[in-house]
């Protein structure tokens, strides 16, 4: 059978059937050109999602299909020669199929100053904020479903009881049945927090697997000098950024330009010696609404000022 552009970008958005899903297998585990050719569309998949957004790819109820995104995939796809056909072996078990494509791993990363949203091959559904990198197969296979996390990312978890969901981080290892939780795993500022929103996850030490902690729903974990904390509440954090909204209650002004930076993908530099108070119960800025529309929320409710810098885009704070 011919390849069909409907067909492949559902079966990377996690939307195939069962019949749908074992035909590319087939075609993927027949010769590592086939494979080669998955991932450069992959690759082209993920541009459309970072600038057309995942709305435009969405498949409607009675089968409409978003023709603009559609052609370009199209397009895409024959220019990296990937319209072949699918060889179907009819004596290749879909277990020897799926084995073999576990294998193939793929990887996301975010660019500074976008979010986005993806789903895995089960089904899982990934929010990635700005920076993040996720790595993960091209399908699962075997006992566990594990995926690697640099950054930050809000997991909602298709059910699977046989086969638990595990993330893998720099500080721990979070492994669920079916849930929905938020990661933030920095390696490089040695930062790491999850929260746990509904279901029940195991937090695992990756230096000491011993130390393992049960999370219930609105509970915290974070790594603080070296040593995990558990917290009865939510990162305030955690319900906004995949909304688009930044929480500016219970932040410290200098966690708020860490936010910013973050969300815009850009570098604030802060040239107060003492750190501006927010004085806010209660709020959030839109990041849709740009970094100077969020000073000038910011500048109402904390004292401060700042320049920007037009030719490298930095944003100096300073005193008022």
């Amino acid at each position: 059978m011919k390849t069909d552009d409907r067909l492949l970008m559902k079966y990377m958005q996690g939307l195939c059937t069962e019949k749908e899903k074992d035909a590319i297998d087939r075609w993927l585990t027949s010769s590592e050109e086939n494979r080669k050719a998955f991932r450069d569309a992959h690759h082209i998949y993920e541009g459309i999602l970072m600038s057309a957004g995942p709305e435009s790819l969405r498949f409607s109820a009675r089968g409409g299909r978003p023709e603009r995104s559609l052609t370009i995939f199209r397009i895409a796809l024959a220019a990296a020669s990937f319209a072949a056909a699918v060889a179907i072996t009819a004596s290749v078990s879909t277990s020897i199929v799926r084995r073999s494509l576990a294998g193939e791993m793929l990887s996301v990363e975010v660019p500074a100053g976008k979010m986005m949203t993806l789903t895995l091959n089960d089904g899982t559904k990934v929010d990635l904020n700005s920076g993040s990198k996720i790595s993960y197969p091209a399908v699962f296979f075997g006992r566990q479903r594990t995926v690697s996390l640099e950054g930050e990312a809000m997991f909602h978890v298709s059910h699977d009881r046989e086969h638990p969901f595990v993330v893998k981080t720099f500080a721990a290892d979070i492994s669920v049945l079916g849930t929905e939780f938020s990661v933030n795993a920095d390696s490089a500022a040695g930062e790491f927090s999850a929260s746990l929103v509904n279901g029940l996850v195991r937090v695992t030490d990756s230096d000491d697997p011993s130390c393992a902690w049960l999370l219930k729903p609105d509970q915290t974990i974070s790594l603080r000098d070296g040593r995990f904390f558990v917290e009865e509440m939510l990162d305030p954090q955690t319900l906004y950024w995949p909304e688009g909204l930044i929480n500016i209650s219970d932040i410290s002004f200098s966690d708020l330009m860490k936010r910013l930076e973050k969300a815009y993908g850009i570098d604030i530099v802060i040239l107060m010696e003492k750190m501006p108070e927010i004085n806010c119960t209660s709020g959030e800025i839109r990041i849709s609404d740009g970094i100077v529309n969020a000073l000038k929320v910011l500048r109402h409710i904390a004292d401060f000022d700042y320049e920007r810098d037009n030719v490298t885009g930095t944003i100096y704070i300073k005193e008022s």
